[in-house]
């Protein structure tokens, strides 16, 4: 029996020292008290209504730090649908944010993201995986504009408050974190890796901006321990295809992300 309660506490104890090296490992600086963040906090849900059998959403209400400025979130056949008004008056059609299922109300945040005075949503949208893909979410911005606010949506690892926005030279960025695989390293085994890029909030619109900063694009190896380094593992070609690989689904128009797309009613 005593056997039994070592081995799982052995393993228990395992995962806790990954789950921690998980969370130090995840910037390539080690740190992200070198820039300052971009503060969020949490919408104040009004109204949540979900399917009583599945949990899915069906519609929800939400107000902004600003206490003026309303999110409605919705389902239809394609996934999240996310809509804006402000004192009655809507700033934002209803826009397709994401094809994922889970709803977590602890996800979704507002904060003054690209710098003007009306206030923005960081809408964090849960794939539902196990593993790796336990915190792969889809993260869609409402990013306002004069004439009220445009939907940007990313896939990315983690995508909340804690290190993902941040100013960089006085300019608000998104780092966004991808994962790669290579079938033949330079010890001739495959490795896996972490791909970080860097996004420039402009406005309402996204862009890539890998050379805002010289840490990025950066490359890691995913290891147990912490590593902070840009791995020599991968040839130049294959560490660009990597980097090709992560902004695939960006689905850019030169470096600018497009915006989510109308939803339909």
């Amino acid at each position: 029996m005593w056997k039994t309660t070592l081995f799982v506490w052995l393993l228990w104890g395992l995962g806790f020292q990954f789950i921690v090296n998980a969370q130090q490992n995840q910037w390539p600086w080690g740190e992200v008290s070198n820039y300052p963040l971009i503060e969020l906090t949490p919408v104040r849900w009004l109204e949540i209504q979900k399917e009583p059998d599945t949990e899915v959403l069906i519609v929800a209400h939400a107000l902004a730090s600003d206490r003026k400025t309303n999110l409605f979130l919705s389902r239809n056949n394609e996934g999240f649908v996310a809509e804006i008004s402000v004192d009655n008056t809507q700033k934002m059609s209803p826009r397709l944010c994401s094809s994922f299922t889970p709803f977590f109300d602890n996800m979704y945040y507002c904060g003054y993201i690209n710098g003007d005075e009306q206030i923005d949503f960081a809408l964090q949208f849960y794939c539902g995986g196990n593993g790796i893909n336990a915190d792969l979410n889809q993260v869609t911005l409402l990013l306002s504009n004069e004439n009220g606010y445009e939907a940007t949506t990313i896939e990315t690892f983690g995508g909340g408050p804690n290190g993902h926005f941040l100013l960089i030279k006085n300019k608000p960025h998104f780092i966004m974190k991808s994962f790669g695989y290579e079938n033949e390293c330079s010890d001739g085994k495959p490795h896996s890796f972490w791909i970080y890029n860097l996004l420039e909030i402009k406005g309402d619109t996204l862009y890539l901006a890998n050379q805002n900063e010289e840490a990025f694009p950066k490359t890691i190896r995913f290891t147990e321990k912490p590593n902070f380094k840009e791995t020599d593992m991968l040839t130049s070609s294959q560490k660009e295809n990597m980097l090709l690989s992560s902004i695939k689904d960006l689905g850019m128009n030169e470096n600018r992300v497009p915006h989510c797309k109308v939803a339909n009613q």
